[in-house]
């Protein structure tokens, strides 16, 4: 059985994602910045036809498709992975609130300390009992079951990675 990431450890993956991606492409830049300089240098003019044709294109995309042995993907796989996780972590961010949202009273209570707290659901049930003066039974059979859907929706992206 997979874990239920909470809210929070979510929110700061997601943050760490995005500060990756932002290294990745500043990587890029630099690479480009490499090939096509804003100010490049004056050239000698060769009339012979020069000693060797330089495509410039050519080399920058070699060069970002080129595999890092440190990583074993390229520049342009490493950005593109970075971008598919932050669309992901974002997406069960966006499931999280929604789902929220949409509850009230003891299913709210029980959502929260499932997703948000990253209580496992028998504790969770057992906290609510306590808190609310009811009995387990009477929220497995009446509440979990509610809310059951949702925490499925939550469960498909722990699946993921």
């Amino acid at each position: 059985m997979y874990a239920i990431r909470n809210y929070t450890n979510t929110k700061c993956e997601l943050e760490m994602a995005k500060t990756r991606l932002n290294l990745l492409m500043d990587r890029k830049e630099k690479l480009y910045c490499k090939y096509f300089p804003i100010t490049p240098k004056l050239k000698d003019i060769n009339v012979e036809g020069g000693i060797k044709n330089n495509d410039k294109m050519a080399d920058y995309v070699h060069e970002l498709h080129e595999i890092d042995i440190g990583t074993g993907k390229s520049l342009a796989e490493e950005i593109t992975h970075e971008q598919a996780n932050i669309n992901t972590l974002q997406a069960y961010l966006d499931t999280m609130t929604d789902s929220l949202s949409k509850m009230t009273g003891i299913e709210y209570q029980l959502f929260y300390e499932i997703v948000y707290k990253g209580v496992r659901i028998t504790k969770a049930v057992e906290n609510i009992a306590n808190v609310n003066d009811v009995e387990p039974q009477t929220i497995w059979k009446n509440h979990y079951r509610k809310i059951k859907s949702y925490i499925k929706k939550i469960k498909k992206f722990s699946n993921i990675q």
